[in-house]
């Protein structure tokens, strides 16, 4: 019984800090060992002991939201634009050569939208690579603080702080 004990004892330590490998696929979206796809917040409580990989997970997920936001900005300018004039044609059978200006404008936020989506995968990736780095290699020691040699009436003997 002393021995299942013991085995019970030493084994419970590999289950309790076992922890799961996340994978990063395109578009963002990070999924579990389980292939279970984990939203923003599952993978910052996951990322919270990491402060550097949290960081450039946050900074990622604000480029990727950016970069929405500028790209369907400009699409949704460039078509609002086409229907307006089309409607302006059928009514009025006339173009202004004025109206090119929102094509400019929407095309521009298309344009600066692609290097910044374009970099917000990255910085996930590398987010997530980090994170798998520390829980294949995790920080089992301990520190020691101080050590100091001690003797009295009783003995000599070792102090170990940690």
């Amino acid at each position: 019984m002393r021995k299942l004990l013991l085995l019970l004892l030493l084994i419970i330590p590999f289950f309790s800090f076992s922890q799961d490998i996340l994978t990063y696929k395109s578009g963002g979206r990070i999924f579990n060992s389980n292939n279970q796809k984990l939203n923003s917040d599952e993978v910052r409580s996951l990322l919270s002991n990491n402060s550097d990989a949290l960081n450039l997970y946050n900074a990622g997920k604000s480029k990727q939201t950016l970069g929405n936001i500028l790209l369907y900005g400009g699409i949704s300018t460039v078509i609002i634009n086409h229907y307006s004039i089309i409607q302006n044609a059928k009514n009025k059978g006339d173009i202004n050569s004025s109206r090119n200006i929102p094509y400019i404008i929407g095309g521009g936020l298309i344009l600066t939208a692609i290097p910044i989506k374009i970099g917000f995968s990255k910085k996930i990736k590398k987010a997530v690579n980090l994170t798998n780095v520390d829980i294949k290699n995790p920080k089992t020691g301990f520190n020691l603080e101080s050590t100091n040699f001690i003797s009295n009436s009783n003995g000599v003997g070792f102090s170990f702080t940690f």
